[in-house]
């Protein structure tokens, strides 16, 4: 029989001995993995188990291919043609059509270059307090807003419409 000491192989390199030290190591894992599960919380909620979805890739599309047209040229806006001389007069109630909803510039002076006082609405009614004046190609008119005399200016006749005035009924007639 042979010792120890006559064995062939060193220590290290024993199969017997790796073998071994793989069964104590796994005994010390397990031996903590059941320690572990053993002092767990025991209201703990288990782990939900992952659900997968697949969802399937959608399927191409046609496209329309349009070809690109050209644009038509913006036209230039036309000014409305002036009202009759004779219809917008001193005294006079005016009210601001034909902007497209743009509004009416009134200015300081009766001309195009000069400062903005206001801009009155579509709709909005003035008193005619002075005109007519010739500037810049148009006719202009000094307005004021009848319950706002701060809020005036001169404006372009083309975009002035005289309001008609309002009939009075007469009163009835008592015996």
């Amino acid at each position: 029989m042979k010792g120890y000491a006559e064995h062939p192989l060193p220590p290290w390199r024993d199969p017997w001995v790796w073998g071994g030290a793989v069964v104590i190591a796994l005994g010390i894992l397990g031996g903590v993995w059941l320690v572990l599960w053993m002092l767990r919380p025991k209201g703990a909620p288990a782990v939900p188990m992952a659900v997968l979805t697949v969802v399937p890739a959608p399927s191409p599309t046609a496209t329309l291919l349009m070809t690109p047209t050209p644009a038509a040229p913006t036209p230039t806006p036309i000014a409305p043609p002036p009202p009759p001389s004779n219809s917008i007069a001193v005294g006079a109630l005016v009210q601001i059509r034909g902007t497209g909803g743009d509004g009416l510039r009134l200015r300081a002076k009766p001309s195009l270059k000069a400062v903005v006082l206001a801009l009155a609405k579509e709709g909005e009614a003035f008193r005619v307090v002075d005109g007519p004046r010739s500037a810049d190609g148009y006719t202009w008119w000094r307005l004021e807003a009848p319950h706002d005399a701060a809020r005036g200016g001169w404006a372009v006749s083309n975009y002035l419409g005289v309001v008609p005035p309002t009939p009075t009924l007469a009163a009835p007639a008592t015996p």
